[in-house]
């Protein structure tokens, strides 16, 4: 009887909410609904240009173009129009229009490009898009709507080879190919993420509602932004800033059942003045949540705490530009108090039983064992057009991340005073400088010259987990792209060196007193062939990365991942050769569109983290013990991706991402890989395909994640855990108050509120995932 209750209460639920979009829909047809829609070309090359601004000059109506360079605008009222196209790179366009009752008016742009920035991350403008030869994905602001409010790792596990490292239920890193932490690296707005992300559960200090939009390019196609990006690079870039007068921006609501979690973001920017106009922009978001919930039972001490600003400041004359970026991230994060034990018996007891030790109920409260980190970075970047033959830009930032790591204080240590006492502290300050020319084409070559010079110095103010230590890095660079039309080849290559210089320090009140130094090149060389309704590319990559201090002198409990972790002061480099083969079919004015990405990855002194043989007992409790080591290793897999427009109102797509990884100095798998998975949805829109940007929709997503039954001979503290089926329910629609639109949001995770664990969460050992999550997001841009 519960479960048909229950099966009756969600399909009344589901009716209403198809019903309420019914009649949205419904109201906004007996008003203005004519529509202008077209494409944004490219004048020279016939190319779809993406993400390119049309706006209703004296209206207050606009949209950008998508990635294959269409646009619709929609919801207009018979009359005269004057349609402006513009894009930082191109020569703006406008054309004088006349919409009448009942039609549906088509209308191209063709754009003249001007000064094209290549492969570059800017406040100020948009780079023209040229698809990284080793491949990419990238979240657009429709796919992002729906992640609103979780954090930026779990936002990309919507990509095809993306999983998230998981301490937890709120901590989550991201995983590409297999390749996390070091080796993967995450631009903020053009500049290197610089903190504690050497930890497991340290996650990227990063308020998901600063971005536009997120790319990542996943193997050597990172060769421009260092020589440590041996799985990839993470973009995450904000919109430019605005060119036009009055003020503008945002606010967005949001709340989640788990952890009854609340959050709100805002923005507000505007353009001032004329001979030196000003672009101004100010973010901020707060989120709070208590603890979350299993299926089953609460997991105590899991609430969290969030508050982040951002500032931008910028100006564009015909032959320069200038910006300043400032941005503080701080937050505060429980950890699972049943992943601290007390003693050897109750830790073994703890990963026997289906349930932790102890459950708790619901509260805000946020107490011992936690996290609280701050992150700042300021950036200050100029550019310089070189006459013709190029742009100049000069970039210089400066972050500063502090973490504090509190212990549970079990019976074993003295109780603190208070919650400021932390267990572990660490600061790390980092100065950053680039120069970059990029040269107009020179022939049929267009590319990059540049160099990059970073200084750091970390400092353990209490602990001993890691020493202190000093980086130096500075690396050269020089990549060139070879197009030459109409030919359906694109070349790239790039070559990079590298040096590092590391000194350590103390560590608590032992003196490591060493100085390491690291060098070396990285190279890539890729190739496209391009079709009219495909496209395939070969890339092959070499990378290398130094190993970190961590990995080298680690030594003492990590109370954020809740285990005791042991350097390897032997540990060399790491060097890859990666290699990856994809196509893409992607035919005009048909429905069916796929992608598939193969790559094969072998690494030499591959660096990682085993379980010991067995848990170490402190002064702080029983913990399991974790150790660096390092091995010849190889990583192969592939990620497929497609979709099928079947109706223009029903579309399915499909995605699929299988891993090996293999230690072949033992002859064994590696551990901690991604499991194989697999997910399909089905996406239906009320309304005509025109309306898309504004129609209802409901959309249905289930993953299969298998057992991950490809571990290590040796073991871990506990088996990988079975297979999980999940599915996922998203619904959204645009209310028109006037001429005001609030763009609504449902989403329900964990749909059937199904009881399962994850092989890459660290506390899998101890607890199960979150439950059903139900999120309401309201949107209001004005």
């Amino acid at each position: 009887m519960g479960y048909l209750s229950l099966q009756s209460g969600f399909g009344l639920l589901l009716s209403l909410i198809i019903g309420s979009f019914h009649f949205t829909h419904s109201l906004s047809a007996q008003s203005c609904n004519l529509t202008i829609k077209g494409r944004v070309i490219n004048a020279e090359t016939g190319e779809p240009i993406p993400y390119a601004n049309i706006i209703i000059r004296s209206e207050n109506i606009g949209t950008v173009s998508d990635d294959q360079g269409n646009y619709v605008l929609t919801d207009l009222c018979a009359g005269d129009y004057t349609v402006v196209c513009s894009r930082i790179d191109c020569d703006h366009a406008e054309h004088h229009l006349s919409v009448e009752n009942g039609a549906v008016l088509v209308q191209d742009f063709r754009l003249q490009p001007n000064s094209i920035e290549l492969g570059t991350v800017e406040v100020t403008g948009e780079a023209v898009h040229l698809h990284s030869i080793s491949g990419e994905d990238q979240l657009n602001q429709a796919e992002m709507a729906g992640t609103q409010g979780i954090n930026l790792g779990e936002s990309l596990e919507k990509l095809p080879g993306v999983n998230t490292l998981k301490t937890g239920s709120s901590i989550a890193k991201p995983v590409v190919q297999g390749m996390s932490g070091q080796r993967i690296l995450i631009m903020n707005n053009g500049v290197r993420l610089e903190g504690q992300q050497w930890g497991l559960e340290h996650a990227p200090e990063i308020d998901p509602f600063v971005a536009e939009k997120l790319t990542v390019i996943k193997g050597a196609g990172g060769l421009r932004y260092g020589a440590d990006a041996l799985g990839g690079v993470i973009l995450v870039e904000p919109k430019a800033l605005p060119t036009a007068g009055g003020l503008h921006g945002v606010v967005n609501l949001a709340g989640f059942s788990q952890g009854r979690t609340g959050l709100a973001s805002g923005i507000l920017e505007t353009s001032v003045g004329k001979k030196l106009p000003i672009s101004a922009r100010i973010q901020g978001t707060v989120k709070r949540g208590g603890n979350m919930r299993t299926p089953d039972y609460f997991l105590e001490n899991t609430g969290l705490e969030e508050y982040n600003y951002s500032w931008a400041l910028g100006t564009k004359k015909e032959t320069w530009s200038a910006e300043l970026y400032y941005s503080s991230f701080f937050s505060k994060l429980g950890i699972f108090s049943g992943a601290h034990i007390g003693n050897l018996t109750d830790l073994q007891n703890a990963i026997e039983r289906e349930e932790p030790l102890q459950t708790g109920d619901f509260t805000y409260e946020l107490g011992r064992p936690l996290q609280r980190i701050a992150h700042e970075l300021f950036k200050a970047k100029f550019g310089l057009k070189t006459g013709n033959i190029g742009t100049l830009s000069l970039q210089y930032a400066r972050q500063f991340n502090r973490r504090q790591e509190f212990d549970a204080h079990s019976g074993y240590g003295t109780p603190p005073e208070s919650l400021d006492d932390p267990e572990i502290e660490f600061e790390v300050t980092t100065h950053s400088s680039e120069i970059d020319w990029e040269h107009k084409p020179i022939g049929n070559l267009r590319g990059h010259i540049g160099a990059q010079l970073i200084s750091q110095v970390n400092t353990t103010d209490r602990g001993a987990l890691i020493p202190n230590y000093e980086n130096l890095t500075a690396g050269v660079y020089w990549i060139e792209r070879w197009r030459h039309y109409p030919s359906p080849f694109e070349l790239e290559g790039g070559l990079r060196y590298d040096i590092r210089q590391m000194d350590v320090g103390m560590q608590g009140r032992d003196s490591i007193g060493q100085s390491l130094d690291f060098a070396n090149f990285s190279g890539a060389l890729g190739l496209i062939f391009k079709q009219p309704a495909w496209r395939a590319r070969l890339s092959v990559g070499t990378a290398w990365r130094a190993p970190h201090v961590n990995e080298l002198y680690s030594d003492g409990v990590h109370h954020g991942s809740a285990s005791f972790e042991s350097g390897n002061a032997s540990l060399t480099q790491e060097r890859a050769l990666n290699t990856s083969l994809g196509f893409d079919w992607q035919p005009e004015n048909r429905p069916f569109r796929a992608g598939l990405n193969l790559y094969y990855n072998q690494i030499s002194n591959y660096i990682f983290l085993e379980p010991s043989a067995e848990p170490v007992l402190t002064i702080r409790g029983a913990f399991p013990a974790f150790e660096y080591q390092q091995a010849d290793a190889r990583i192969m897999g592939l990620d497929a991706r497609a979709s099928w427009d079947l109706n223009g109102q029903l579309q399915w797509s499909a995605q699929t991402s299988l891993l090996r990884g293999w230690n072949r100095d033992l002859e064994d798998h590696l551990v901690f890989m991604p499991a194989d998975r697999v997910s399909t949805a089905l996406r239906y829109q009320f309304g005509t395909k025109e309306a898309a940007s504004n129609a209802p929709f409901i959309r249905l997503n289930a993953s299969q994640v298998f057992r991950q039954s490809r571990t290590p001979a040796k073991g871990d503290y506990a088996p990988a855990p079975p297979a999980y089926l999940l599915l996922d329910l998203e619904a959204g629609t645009t209310l028109n108050l006037g001429r005001q639109p609030v763009e609504l949001g449902l989403s329900v995770f964990n749909l059937m509120n199904t009881r399962y664990r994850e092989y890459l969460n660290r506390f899998r050992y101890f607890a199960d995932e979150i439950g059903r999550n139900v999120s309401l997001r309201i949107k209001v841009p004005f």
